[in-house]
């Protein structure tokens, strides 16, 4: 019986076979680990995370979440060591795929490690801070439902990120905030909502950028989107104004994405079952000023 016994418990202290996706686990884990010393091969890590991704699709649910945590923390780890833009991208989508597929209470203690990243950190890598905001406007993109608590300390987060001279931080913060209203569904405060907007107004539709132009042009179409919440009729009357000066712009890019902006509120408001407010005055705005404007 003690032979048994010890046996038994021989048994259950051996390890469980490593599968492919816990495999990839603790490559990246290797990876950021070594990054600490010099910063990771980007071409290794994209070939890295597109092979997770993959297994992510292959895993069952019982195997992701087995390793769940510690995939999010190398994830993480990665991108604010200052990954490239392809693996930013990549990794803030592993990010959401892991949550959608393991343990989705896993939302509420990510979003907040991120959002404690970026608020808590100095002036920090400008790389990193771009990782960190493109990963929470995943999270956000895929459960901004469930975070609307969230959604004021991220407009603070994005006004923060605003003040960066590189023109990619400024993008991926409005990206960041496009992805947090379109998310929310309008389901946060009136407050937040109003500081967001606050914030696409006060620098964004005027940046020198033109990628941070068309990133705040998103922005008002996504406000759009979810029906205008918190924003009164000045607001509404201003970005219209905005949109239609938009359409002005050197760059085509920007132009498409303001009349894209501007074709959103339009179509709020003649949707009487999807708009916040009436939108008559705002509509007459609209007419006015394309009797004014050259669209030659």
């Amino acid at each position: 019986m003690a032979k048994r016994g010890v046996a038994a418990a021989g048994a259950a202290a051996d390890p469980m076979p490593l599968s492919r996706f816990g495999a990839l686990v603790a490559q990246l884990e290797s990876v950021v680990a070594s990054a600490r010393q010099k910063p990771p091969d980007a071409l290794l890590c994209f070939d890295l995370l597109s092979e997770l991704s993959s297994a992510l699709d292959e895993a069952p649910k019982e195997t992701i979440q087995l390793w769940q945590r510690k995939c999010e923390d190398a994830l993480q780890s990665l991108l604010v060591f200052g990954a490239c833009r392809p693996v930013r991208r990549l990794a803030s989508s592993a990010m959401g795929r892991i949550i959608q597929k393991g343990d989705a209470i896993s939302v509420y203690a990510r979003a907040s490690t991120l959002q404690g990243w970026l608020v808590d950190g100095k002036r920090a890598d400008p790389m990193a801070c771009a990782g960190a905001a493109q990963c929470l406007g995943e999270i956000y993109r895929l459960f901004g439902r469930k975070i609307t608590a969230g959604l004021i300390e991220t407009s603070n987060i994005v006004a923060k990120l605003m003040k960066y001279h590189e023109d990619f931080v400024r993008q991926d913060a409005l990206l960041l905030l496009e992805n947090a209203l379109e998310g929310s569904g309008g389901g946060g405060s009136g407050a937040a909502y109003l500081e967001a907007f606050r914030i696409i107004m006060r620098g964004g539709i005027s940046d020198k950028a033109y990628i941070v132009r068309v990133a705040a042009a998103r922005c008002l179409k996504a406000f759009a989107n979810i029906g205008g919440p918190g924003l009164g009729m000045a607001e509404l009357d201003t970005s219209m104004s905005c949109c239609v000066k938009g359409l002005e712009d050197n760059v085509s890019a920007v132009r498409d994405s303001f009349a894209e902006a501007l074709g959103a509120i339009l179509a709020l408001a003649v949707n009487p079952d999807a708009q916040v407010y009436n939108f008559c005055i705002f509509v007459k705005t609209f007419i006015l000023s394309a009797f004014v404007y050259d669209f030659s």
